[in-house]
């Protein structure tokens, strides 16, 4: 069990880094948003509003990010509500890949035309890491059911 709970712990850090990360990335997205085709022709009052979303959207993945870590340094603790918290996290995720594949994004930004080449690689990567953590969580309470 101990095996399960050190790796669990390990692939919720590395979740929540990214989240974070990707949370601090979205500071940077209106220098490049505006800069591509169709977002100059918005007005003041609507730029502003387009930054608001992408600013509280970053404000929002930090604080994920922040409790996922949190989650990591605690799990021994709090694992039924960590199981709670990762199936929410894996249903967040879910649909932040069906949207994708919906929308796609397809400005450039970061350089990168279309983003979305990007953007859903690492979407899926995010959920991935949240089934794998939500089995593993319900592996170890198992595992201490059968103790």
């Amino acid at each position: 069990m101990h095996d399960y709970l050190k790796g669990t712990k390990l692939l919720l850090l590395v979740a929540g880094i990214i989240e974070i990360a990707v949370g601090l990335l979205h500071f940077a997205m209106p220098t490049f948003v505006y800069t591509s085709a169709g977002f100059s022709s918005l007005t003041h009052v609507e730029s502003n509003f387009v930054t608001l979303v992408i600013y509280a959207v970053g404000i929002l993945l930090i604080a994920f990010g922040t409790v996922t870590i949190l989650f990591s340094r605690h799990l021994e603790r709090h694992l039924n509500l960590a199981l709670y918290y990762v199936i929410i996290k894996t249903f967040l995720w879910s649909g932040r890949v069906i949207l994708e594949l919906l929308y796609p994004i397809k400005l450039n930004m970061f350089y990168i035309d279309p983003f979305a080449v990007i953007v859903l690689p690492g979407l899926i990567i995010e959920l991935l890491l949240f089934v794998i953590i939500t089995l593993q969580i319900t592996k170890i309470l198992k595992m201490k059911k059968s103790d």
